[in-house]
């Protein structure tokens, strides 16, 4: 059998879906469609999508960079309007509905996680989660700020309510944008890469926090390469070549409970010669009378197998080890601020 042959029957063939039905479904794509122009070339990111989604459901879009899998959200989310066919929201055509309306879908209905968070940098946690409650109008100033908090307290950062974006880790930025996105109590929430910058542990906690989310109601869709969220969603699809495939097989896509031990193992013991490696790089800095430095050459200390392995960014690992008192001084705007000036001396472990 040829490759061409493989991939048509591994297609989703577009179905039509009877008018009756569709109350059934709270995501209906239709033939989906996406062509960007780059110059006088015509890119085709999607190329005959056809989904059906129901109310409540958790899925997962799984696949490469490049497949088409942020294109879809962003047209499902009336980002982006589809070259061809179509994409029905609760029952509606968004390319029917105007401006307008649909302004008041996404303000209503939709939440979104970013891949690169879209934090306001001006702007502290608590206030970038109030935006959506601003502009939906209905609490006043002290309810959009309670209600602010109480994600905040789901998402494990209410301590860290009145920090900036700078001041805070990537994944707490990104636990920021996911609170954020729940602040509408919208009926579909979007994630783009909803674990990318965070490290094992947390990443677990916030696809328990999103699967015990959708079991309240919400209907959620995530695009990510990672295998392991497939295992918090109740189905999964394969993208590739800006279609939805079938038949490969998820167990296929899966870590078994051996090679997931063995992962994390890995990863816990390239974090402690990663921590070892900083102490003796900020220790050498001081004896230089260093007293800033930028934490892209502490990354650049550390060798790329180790790094590419950390289960953490090295600005978390810097935070750890200065909550441990293992380096007195702050983390501030890409540097290592070595306030007091001294690393202790003790096993990093």
């Amino acid at each position: 059998m040829s490759d061409n042959e493989t991939d048509e029957q591994l297609e989703v063939k577009p179905r039509q879906v009877d008018s009756e039905l569709y109350s059934e479904y709270k995501i209906i794509c239709e033939n989906v469609h996406k062509t960007y122009l780059l110059g006088t070339n015509a890119v085709p990111a999607l190329r005959g999508v056809d989904v059906n989604i129901k109310e409540g459901e958790f899925v997962s879009l799984m696949g490469p960079s490049g497949c088409g899998k942020t294109t879809l959200l962003n047209l499902i989310g009336g980002l982006d309007t589809v070259s061809k066919g179509r994409i029905l929201l609760d029952g509606q055509d968004m390319a029917k509905l105007s401006d307008n309306q649909l302004a008041d879908l996404r303000r209503d209905k939709i939440g979104y996680v970013f891949q690169f968070y879209n934090l306001l940098p001006l702007m502290t946690a608590i206030e970038n989660i109030q935006i959506p409650l601003h502009f939906q109008g209905k609490l006043s100033k002290r309810g959009k700020r309670l209600k602010a908090l109480e994600l905040l307290r789901l998402v494990g950062l209410e301590e860290r309510a009145d920090h900036t974006p700078s001041e805070l880790s990537g994944g707490e930025q990104q636990r920021v944008a996911i609170a954020r996105s729940l602040a509408n109590d919208p009926v579909i929430v979007l994630l783009d890469e909803p674990t990318g910058d965070l490290d094992s542990t947390t990443g677990v906690q916030i696809l328990r926090l999103l699967r015990d989310l959708n079991r309240k109601g919400s209907t959620f869709v995530a695009a990510t390469h990672d295998a392991g969220v497939t295992e918090y969603t109740s189905r999964v699809l394969h993208m590739r070549d800006g279609k939805v495939v079938t038949g490969l097989a998820v167990r296929g896509l899966k870590e078994t409970e051996e090679q997931r031990s063995m992962r994390l193992k890995a990863q816990e013991a390239d974090k402690l010669k990663a921590r070892e490696k900083i102490l003796k790089f900020v220790q050498s800095g001081l004896a230089q009378g260093k007293k800033k430095i930028p934490i892209q050459a502490i990354e650049e200390a550390i060798p790329r197998e180790i790094l590419d392995n950390l289960p953490q960014n090295i600005e978390d690992i810097l935070k750890e080890l200065l909550e441990e008192k293992l380096i007195m001084g702050r983390v501030e705007k890409d540097l290592l601020d070595l306030e007091e000036g001294r690393v202790v001396e003790k096993s990093p472990a």
